[in-house]
């Protein structure tokens, strides 16, 4: 029998993603298991030219919880998708898929 401390979700459970918003792409990432590894992923993302880093968090918001992460863009500028995927493998991860709202069209990129 588990134990649960108040306020806490059991472990099964995961919470909806958030609904994606244009100038912002949300990353499907293995590997996240703590918010050491999303303090690195969050640094290598935010240096990336497409990256609105006036947002909160550097422009990268990381659920190491739900294994994804939502990353701002710079108004105007398209997701460069490549420089993104491989932003993710060069912070010791692997992202299995990315998507966008494009001209209010769902766009999904697989790395």
């Amino acid at each position: 029998m588990a134990t649960l401390f108040a306020g806490a979700a059991p472990a099964s459970e995961t919470k909806p993603k958030p609904a994606l918003k244009p100038d912002e792409v949300r990353l499907r990432v293995k590997g996240l298991v703590c918010s050491f590894c999303a303090q690195g992923l969050r640094k290598k993302v935010s240096k990336l030219d497409c990256v609105d880093t006036k947002k909160p968090h550097k422009g990268v918001t990381v659920d190491e919880r739900n294994g994804y992460m939502l990353v701002a863009l710079k108004t105007g500028k398209p997701p460069a998708w490549q420089d993104l995927f491989t932003a993710v493998e060069n912070a010791g991860f692997e992202s299995t898929e990315a998507e966008a709202l494009i001209d209010g069209e769902r766009v999904v990129r697989k790395p």
